[in-house]
């Protein structure tokens, strides 16, 4: 061994000595979600509407790829809409891989959509307080913040199924543009629990629902069996990121990186029951979304009649979310500006992953660009 490379070799292995003994003693120190600069603008309850002004003045990296921010501000604002399940802080995992700075740096006055974290006692929370009370203050909110009349909103998952819903149920006028990402309409085209709930549906069509499903608590799904539901998608991605993180734990921001991306998938909040009951026996066996209209409260939603201009992501390898899934919308939709994109990667990478900020990132803000001002 030279001499020149053994200082290297005893600075790597000190590093990754003193990084693996951090990582188990104080994990906390790893985690760099949610660290962009906001404003918390009007909260209820668990509900929360977060403002994010200008952050950037200097040409900064994400992923790698120089962002130099725009002086010239887009008219139209946007709020962002997080799924159900997860923190809202994926649309700002860390300062490289941040949706709210990415687009903030584009031009957009941005402002995020905070649902908290349910608990059992919230069991009674149901798509009728996300969509009729909490989303629709929101974009009130954000109208009286930004002094615009119209908003653009961009929804991942469940969050473009709740956009989507709002609309369909209160647009205006004030929604002038939706983004979803990986967001189901037809479940019974979603891979083989679609058809599993096409089967039930089918032979279960006389069948009374028993009294007893009718107690939200029984649907109610703690945080840490979304997690592990979540995981089973794709069991090996644990294997082979954990040898990855072995690998690499010299380096302090890999471990960062991958601890913050760890965080989102080990630490879910609870799903309410309530929610858990549509989703399940209107969304799911009955599959009312791919017929265009669903009840919501004491609201009718109805795809077919929202007239905003829409864009649709699927992934192209998403395991939960089929391709033929999300572009129900397209069928259903009677916009006449509406665009449908396959993109890599799965169910989270497709908003989150390497290749996101290189096609759903740059497509979205582009795509809202032309339709902002």
């Amino acid at each position: 061994m030279s001499s020149t490379s053994s200082p290297s070799f005893f600075k790597q292995a000190y590093f990754f000595a003193r990084n693996a003994i951090e990582r188990r003693t104080n994990t906390e120190k790893f985690i760099v979600a949610d660290k962009t600069r906001h404003e918390v603008l009007f909260s209820d309850g668990l509900m929360e509407l977060r403002y994010y002004p200008q952050q950037d003045s200097h040409t900064f990296e994400l992923d790698g790829d120089a962002v130099t921010p725009q002086a010239q501000q887009h008219k139209t604002p946007i709020l962002l809409v997080p799924p159900l399940g997860v923190f809202h802080w994926i649309y700002d995992l860390m300062a490289e891989r941040s949706w709210v700075r990415f687009l903030n740096a584009n031009g957009f006055q941005v402002y995020l959509v905070n649902w908290g974290a349910p608990s059992k006692q919230d069991a009674d929370l149901s798509i009728d307080t996300y969509v009729n009370h909490w989303l629709k203050t929101a974009v009130d909110q954000v109208q009286q913040h930004s002094g615009e009349r119209q908003v653009s909103l961009v929804g991942y998952c469940m969050g473009g199924l709740l956009t989507l819903l709002y609309a369909g149920a209160h647009n205006n006028g004030q929604i002038r543009n939706i983004v979803t990402i990986a967001s189901p309409i037809d479940f019974h085209a979603s891979h083989a629990y679609g058809k599993l709930l096409g089967w039930v549906k089918r032979y279960t069509k006389r069948v009374p629902i028993p009294k007893a499903f009718a107690d939200s608590k029984r649907f109610h799904v703690p945080g840490d069996i979304l997690s592990v539901l979540f995981k089973l998608t794709n069991p090996l991605a644990g294997v082979v990121s954990y040898f990855d993180l072995v690998r690499n734990l010299s380096d302090r921001d890999y471990v960062k990186a991958h601890l913050t991306t760890r965080e989102w998938f080990n630490n879910m909040p609870d799903y309410p029951g309530a929610t858990v009951q549509q989703l399940v026996f209107d969304f799911g066996i009955k599959n009312a979304l791919a017929e265009g209209r669903v009840r919501i409260g004491d609201q009718v939603s109805d795809l077919s009649a929202i007239k905003s201009n829409l864009l649709s992501f699927a992934g192209a390898s998403d395991k939960i979310v089929s391709i033929e899934a999300a572009k129900k919308i397209m069928d259903i939709g009677t916009m006449e500006d509406k665009t449908f994109m396959v993109v890599p990667g799965g169910h989270a990478g497709v908003f989150a992953g390497g290749k996101a900020q290189d096609h759903t990132w740059v497509i979205t803000a582009q795509w809202l660009a032309e339709r902002s001002d």
